[in-house]
């Protein structure tokens, strides 16, 4: 086929027609994102009307994070009504994912006096987020007492564990920024402790008993799959575990707890063993291991083991930070219940 003869075929006209049609789509949906997009103001306006059902004037606030499980995204001052609007995305959803939620929270007189509203505007990785209710989420209204700290077994018919531990976590993180704006900071007696990381502090607590053993109650984060776990574990004055037991299973299913180390679920794997002991059941140290890495713990439900296990690194390591002195106080603080004190 020569030159002219191909620029006078079919397949050249296809060609051309093509090439057209997709100018032309290419054009059209330039103009058309230019005109449908949503500017940032148009979007907090959007935000705004959806919380309030109308339009209120705000001040910006300057962000800044009291809490390690929720970012703090965006802040304001509702000069209508003085209480503060926050923008705050929870972490520890389901497989390591978010949710971002808008919470008001009612201020009067200079202190936190409650949550007026939660709307959740986005998420990662959450995929039941649709069965989170109006009906849900009203719960943080009405459940709201001073220094409450919510957790996903307060909050009812809201999906599955993990989310309702990023949309606890989102509000938790707002409730924490708004009492520091306030000035109401709260101490966290174990923030510096050993072993935190997978430890909810504000939720963990502990008591003297009077043969010098500590008892704690201690809540974990979730990871990855489980959400956190409550753990009772009692350690002597030799600093070794002689009781341990699981209260509270973040396994996300039945499947999961089954496949959790028996050890783990009747407490004897780690009851007998101090710190050196329970830090010998991996190769690696208190490091999570994978399912197929051959350690013990690693069953198919590794996550839900490492947490149990990380919990009883906590309290065999820092039992000694807790022990009660020749004058009557303890090392980690000026109380012996609960995981915070106020200033």
């Amino acid at each position: 086929m020569t030159v002219k003869q191909f620029f006078k075929s079919t397949a050249f006209k296809c060609i051309i027609t093509l090439t057209c049609v997709l100018l032309v789509s290419g054009i059209f949906l330039t103009i058309m994102n230019g005109l449908l997009a949503v500017s940032d103001a148009e979007r907090f306006e959007r935000a705004i009307n959806k919380i309030y059902g109308k339009s209120v004037k705000t001040e910006t606030v300057a962000v800044a994070n009291y809490n390690d499980n929720a970012t703090i995204d965006e802040a304001y001052r509702v000069k209508d009504d003085g209480n503060y609007l926050i923008k705050s995305t929870g972490k520890g959803g389901y497989d390591n994912g978010t949710v971002t939620c808008w919470i008001v929270v009612n201020v009067s007189g200079g202190a936190v006096k409650g949550i007026d509203k939660v709307v959740i505007e986005s998420n990662k990785g959450q995929s039941y987020i649709d069965r989170v209710s109006d009906k849900a989420l009203n719960q943080f209204t009405e459940l709201y007492t001073d220094g409450i700290i919510y957790t996903q077994d307060l909050i009812t018919n809201a999906t599955v564990k993990g989310t309702k531990t990023a949309i606890c976590n989102a509000v938790n993180g707002a409730l924490d920024f708004v009492n520091a704006l306030l000035g109401n900071v709260t101490e966290d007696i174990y923030a510096e402790f050993d072993f935190v990381e997978y430890i909810e502090t504000k939720l963990t607590s502990h008591e003297v008993n009077e043969d010098g053993s500590i008892t704690f109650h201690i809540v974990t984060k979730g990871l990855k799959e489980p959400s956190g776990f409550k753990v009772d574990i009692t350690i002597n004055a030799d600093g070794v575990v002689t009781d341990y037991t699981v209260t509270e299973n973040g396994s996300t299913s039945n499947t999961y707890v089954g496949q959790m180390h028996a050890g783990i679920l009747d407490g004897t794997l780690f009851e007998g063993k101090d710190f050196a002991g329970i830090e010998a059941i991996l190769d690696n140290g208190i490091s999570l291991p994978s399912d197929n890495s051959g350690t013990e713990i690693s069953t198919g439900a590794t996550h839900s083991n490492y947490l149990c296990l990380y919990a009883a690194a906590f309290a065999t390591k820092n039992y000694d930070k807790l022990i009660v002195d020749d004058g009557g106080n303890e090392g980690g603080g000026e109380t012996d219940e609960g995981g915070t004190e106020n200033e």
